[in-house]
């Protein structure tokens, strides 16, 4: 009998709004797990990165029962990434709130990083990001199938590519929320504008915005359990 909802993601999958990091109750996924007598563990991380969310997930599933636990991903920004430096995992993402300052080299690096995405000649680069994470999220999906995991993906931010594209792939039914990994509008943040949600000064909504979606997505939700 399905007993837990494993949540992983950034921050619109953490609940991020304002002055709270975390609010994991009242998020999307929360809301979903309170509705179905689940226990949630959310390990989605502000400014979490898409290398980032299928190591961890991987990390914490390896021994866990699929009878048990099913599986909810919200994508991150393709732009993201992370450094394993020291033994420590720093995570890469493109807002001052997650700049590196324990480092003064790494520090550096980060800002070149950034600064480089708003090169046009950077555009190409990107796009092998996407192309790439695209890959490594069908190969995680394929990883969850292998041990009889249920998972349902979605997209946090904005879908791979925002419009059409040669690299769309197909991908195995029932693996996205309804069966597309491209649409852009069903992804958490342009539902929640569609619906006339505002963005707080860092770019999440607050938990009615998550209520909306949380409705918006329990059709392909009750396909897990």
């Amino acid at each position: 009998m399905l007993k837990n909802l494993y949540i992983n993601g950034d921050s619109h999958t953490a609940g991020t709004y304002k002055p709270e990091s975390y609010d994991h109750d009242r998020c999307f996924s929360g809301v979903l797990a309170k509705r179905h007598n689940l226990t949630a563990i959310n390990h989605a991380q502000a400014g979490g990165s898409n290398p980032r969310i299928i190591r961890t997930s991987k990390e914490y599933l390896a021994d866990k029962d699929p009878k048990d636990t099913a599986v909810l991903i919200g994508w991150s920004d393709t732009a993201r990434t992370e450094w394993l430096v020291g033994g420590k995992w720093y995570q890469v993402a493109n807002h001052l709130d997650y700049e590196i300052l324990d480092d003064p080299y790494l520090n550096m690096v980060w800002k070149k990083y950034f600064e480089s995405l708003w090169k046009k000649e950077c555009d190409y680069v990107m796009l092998n990001r996407a192309i790439e994470q695209q890959y490594s999220i069908l190969e995680f999906s394929q990883w969850l199938k292998d041990r009889g995991f249920k998972h349902l993906f979605l997209h946090g931010n904005k879908s791979f590519f925002h419009k059409k594209s040669v690299f769309e792939i197909n991908w195995p039914k029932n693996t996205w929320l309804n069966n597309d990994a491209y649409d852009d509008t069903q992804s958490f943040c342009s539902h929640s504008i569609m619906k006339g949600h505002k963005m707080d000064d860092h770019a999440h909504f607050d938990h009615y915005a998550h209520k909306d979606y949380a409705d918006f997505i329990e059709s392909n939700f009750v396909m897990l359990l």
